[in-house]
């Protein structure tokens, strides 16, 4: 696991790794977002399909909280167009579907929020618990980039504010907020969740 030192600091830092496909500007802001919420960041600015295989099949080094910034099609991750050089086999149309991804997953204990759309359909979920994931937290529809923005800040700002929040809690918290953050599903080893429209948390499994 990922130990950076400022966990030993008097006032200590959560640790969270950033990985961005794409132009990455979101996943800059998303790193503006959390330092001010005290958090330690690792950005890994994703150049090819490999370079995320690596990232996402870290084991025992992996981080305690991922966030996968990208946009996505069905549960996959648009990756986009490449030069003959680079090697693209792990795409299909230039997506990386979950099935894909399932074979090279290994993130153990990890908390990984992903910020693509439809990233939380069922297939996506279930393959990053099956890579030892702690928690997946994922849109299982498209949604604005503010959406996400405001989600993101209401998830770290419970979990780093608030003594003994629970990873549970502060999700039931950010995902409460509107209609899009309604969303926003949670998967747990033993139960998937969701804030139904009466605002109330829902066990789907």
């Amino acid at each position: 696991m990922w130990n950076p030192v400022d966990q030993q600091f008097y006032a200590p830092k959560l640790p969270v790794a950033i990985a961005a496909i794409g132009d990455g500007q979101e996943a800059i802001f998303i790193r503006t977002l959390l330092e001010q919420f005290n958090v330690v960041t690792l950005m890994h600015m994703i150049g090819t399909p490999g370079d995320f295989l690596q990232v996402i099949g870290q084991e025992e080094n992996a981080p305690p909280y991922l966030i996968i910034s990208a946009h996505g099609e069905e549960g996959g991750l648009v990756f986009g167009e490449y030069i003959e050089e680079i090697d693209v086999s792990s795409l299909q149309d230039e997506v990386m579907p979950p099935e894909v991804i399932g074979k090279a997953v290994r993130l153990l204990g990890t908390v990984i929020i992903n910020t693509a759309c439809s990233g939380g359909v069922q297939a996506a979920g279930e393959t990053f618990l099956r890579g030892g994931a702690k928690a997946y937290i994922a849109a299982d529809e498209d949604v604005s980039g503010e959406a996400t923005t405001l989600f993101l800040v209401h998830l770290f700002h419970k979990l780093t504010k608030e003594e003994g929040c629970t990873l549970e809690e502060a999700w039931e918290h950010a995902a409460s907020y509107d209609e899009e953050s309604r969303l926003y599903r949670l998967y747990l080893p033993d139960a998937v969740f969701k804030i139904g429209s009466d605002g109330q948390k829902q066990k789907l499994r």
